[in-house]
């Protein structure tokens, strides 16, 4: 895998690759455990940025090393000074909302311990996978907090009130395999074939139309946040742009020709 050039970020905490066509990989690599402090969530955040403005990258997967994708903020660093308070919650909403409304899907490859908010990054995420061994978790009440950062909100949408607040109430981690129960991970593979399996899945997304690809993700997250009828108006005003499309017409006439189409990737 070879360095991914046009995009700076902090060699310490993360690393950007491109190791599939149209796949960009990013890795946190943080210490302890892809702690994230701000400096990490900053560096994430113009990370999304910088990947947006490469028409080259049509999906990206997020990871981490080791025993944990992450287990989120330092509880060492928290101070009870209402601005750090206010900056910490700011950065972490944030960058879990530019994520959701990146133009291209990520996937979150959960490649070891997921918690607190780790987990709530995982779920900011358009879907995610996950090793065997993985493990979840949202323990912040063990320590006299809640998850923040749109951490309440993401994971009742995902597996129900209940089930989000005996996660949530009681801080119990829970294995990869509940967490797939739950409906918390869409894959789960073994910890060896996770990072090949999910490039795979992340491929075949980036050798779909782009434009198409965007609209369906925006649709789909825009009308859970703001309704019903927002939803279906995104829907009609997408489908007559996207239906419009070069990339429309040669789905179309493949299909008809019985064979593979040729999305424009430049997009």
């Amino acid at each position: 895998m070879s360095e991914f050039s046009g995009t700076e970020i902090e060699s310490e905490s993360l690393q950007v690759t491109k190791p599939r066509e149209g796949v960009a990989l990013i890795t946190i690599t943080s210490q302890p455990l892809g702690v994230l402090r701000h400096a990490v969530k900053r560096a994430l955040y113009q990370v999304v940025v910088s990947l947006e403005k490469d028409p080259g990258i049509r999906c990206v997967v997020l990871t981490g090393v080791g025993k944990a994708f992450t287990v989120g903020s330092d509880i060492r660093d928290f101070s009870q000074e209402v601005g750090w308070l206010l900056e910490n919650d700011y950065w972490e909403a944030g960058l879990n909302q530019k994520i959701e409304e990146a133009r291209f899907p990520i996937i979150a490859a959960c490649n070891g311990h997921t918690l607190g908010g780790g987990a709530v990054l995982a779920l900011a995420c358009d879907f995610r996978t996950a090793c065997v061994s993985a493990k979840f978790g949202f323990p912040e009440v063990k320590v006299g907090a809640f998850p923040s950062g749109s951490g309440t909100q993401r994971l009742p949408r995902l597996v129900g009130r209940g089930r989000a607040m005996e996660l949530i109430l009681t801080g119990r981690v829970i294995t990869a395999q509940e967490a797939y129960q739950f409906g918390l991970v869409e894959y789960l593979f073994d910890d060896e074939e996770l990072l090949p399996k999910t490039l795979d899945i992340a491929e075949t997304i980036a050798g779909f139309s782009a434009p198409v690809i965007s609209a369906a993700k925006t649709c789909v997250n825009q009308g859970l946040r703001d309704g019903w009828e927002t939803g279906l108006k995104l829907e009609s005003d997408f489908r007559v742009k996207t239906g419009r499309s070069a990339d429309s017409v040669e789905g179309r006439n493949a299909f008809l020709e019985k064979r593979e189409p040729k999305f424009n990737q430049d997009q």
